[in-house]
């Protein structure tokens, strides 16, 4: 009498991008949702609501402002300016990567009751973070105005340096998403990097200050490429450096499809945990 076969089967599919946004698609109404929640849920019982997208920077801007231009006397021309730059693009991203890695244990409901593909969660918390980043992005442009500070036709090139941007926060957060729902101490861990990344990231100071022998590293850090990007093409007035936005362009794409596999291969993991 032979032994029964025991045939083992996973519900993994192979790793197809196409496939993958084609069924995302065709959840659009509900990732349009899932962000108008994200949106009312951020400024859920304050006060003072969406304004708080302006008195954040602004607090934050006054008190660097105040020990850089005042007490330490940086050279740099219209440092206000140059400043919220830095602290705005660096705000947008906190916000986002801080809640990623419990993103999935925090919605677990939605997940365990309703089927829909896990990156509209994703998604759904990029779009609200680039909602509240361009409605922040207004008050540079009320400084500009304020300092004189010329405005050139260079910023057609922001939505483009968002959109960018956003590709990449939303390829970080498909790795932290993934990994953070299996290791639930990433969240600490991440948020202790990040408060070491602000000083390793060109915010407060500008690049050109530091030392040739090392500026390389700071470029080759995606935060500093991305605001040097955006100051670029509102501080400075010129294009962005093409070699640079080349290079954030390269890293970003290999970047994203090294997280998304790895979200891919781990997602029937994370639906089986929460």
């Amino acid at each position: 009498m032979t032994e029964p076969k025991i045939i083992i089967t996973t519900n993994k599919t192979p790793f197809n991008i196409f496939q993958i946004y084609a069924d995302t698609w065709k959840y659009r109404s509900f990732l349009l949702n899932l962000t108008n929640r994200e949106l009312e849920m951020r400024y859920k019982g304050s006060f003072l609501g969406i304004l708080w997208n302006f008195l954040n920077p602004l607090l934050s801007l006054a008190i660097y402002f105040f020990v850089f231009s005042r007490i330490t006397q940086t050279a740099i021309p219209n440092y206000l300016v140059f400043l919220f730059i830095g602290i705005n693009a660096w705000n947008f991203s906190i916000q986002v990567l801080g809640r990623a890695c419990d993103l999935f244990p925090s919605n677990a409901g939605f997940l365990s009751k309703v089927y829909f593909p896990q990156e509209i969660l994703i998604i759904s918390l990029i779009a609200s973070g680039a909602i509240n980043y361009l409605i922040s992005f207004s008050l540079i442009l009320i400084l500009m105005l304020i300092t004189k500070a010329s405005i050139t036709l260079n910023l057609l090139w922001f939505p483009f340096l968002v959109v960018l941007h956003s590709i990449f926060l939303y390829a970080t957060c498909l790795f932290l998403s993934s990994v953070g729902a299996i290791i639930r101490d990433l969240s600490y861990i991440v948020n202790t990097l990040l408060s070491l990344l602000f000083f390793l990231t060109p915010i407060i100071y500008s690049a050109e200050t530091i030392s040739k022998k090392y500026a390389w590293i700071l470029n080759a850090q995606p935060f500093a490429s991305i605001i040097s990007l955006y100051r670029d093409i509102v501080h400075a007035g010129h294009h962005p450096n093409w070699h640079l936005l080349l290079y954030f362009c390269l890293f970003t794409l290999i970047w994203y499809l090294i997280s998304h596999w790895i979200f891919n291969r781990l997602r029937y993991i994370v639906s089986d945990l929460i």
